[in-house]
This record gives C-alpha cells, structure tokens and sequence, in this order.
C-alpha cells in the first residue's frame, strides 16, 4: 500500500495486533533483496513509523517521522489521517497523539563483513 501527499509518495508495511496497529513508511527499492544480503548489507531505515494503540475508551498515536519527509504540519496530518483510516475504531474513541520528528546525523553497522 502507498502513502501520498502532494507530491511525496512512499511505500508502507502495516502491522496488525488485536485492533493495535503500526505503519512504517519507506521507500522499497531501497530494501535489499535476499540475493544481496550475502554481499555488503546496508539497511535503510525508512522515514519512520506511526503506532496507534487502543487502551480502553482511548487510542493513543505516537511514533517517529523523518522531518526531512515529513516537514511541515500537513504531511504529519496525512499520515495521521492514513493510520485512522486503516482502523476503523479510530473514529469512535479519543486519539491523543505524540509523533516525534527526527533528523538523521550518522549511523552505527554491524554486518558481518568486516
């Protein structure tokens, strides 16, 4: 499934548990294929991840956005909107959220090779 808005568009993995759900965003031809994985590994982290988990009468948001992506406040609102919409719970409780924005400076890579 895509994510789009504006002029942005981005793969998405969606993970379900119960009515929990969590949505990661990134860009699949950036994900290695198997045959790859023999070779030097490099794991793209994506732009982030968005969790919406149920807690009684409420469904609290929280989650990592790349702000590179992610930059202003109506892209976080799209991508609040697409996670509500895969849980069609979401519009019968309160969804209070906190999506913190992140800005890549480095890396740490363990891969076997050297």
């Amino acid at each position: 499934m895509k994510f789009s808005h504006k002029k942005f568009s981005c793969d998405t993995e969606i993970y379900y548990k119960d009515k929990d759900i969590i949505v990661r965003f990134f860009d699949s031809s950036k994900e290695q294929e198997e045959d790859d994985i023999i070779n030097l590994v490099i794991v793209d982290p994506g732009y982030g991840y968005l969790c919406l988990k149920y807690k009684g009468d409420a469904a609290p948001l929280s989650g990592f956005l790349d702000e590179d992506v992610f930059s202003s406040d109506d892209y976080i609102d799209a991508a609040i909107s697409f996670i509500e919409v895969l849980s069609p719970n979401s519009k019968y409780v309160y969804t209070p959220y906190h999506i913190t924005l992140f800005k890549q400076t480095g890396f740490i890579e363990y891969n076997g090779e050297y």
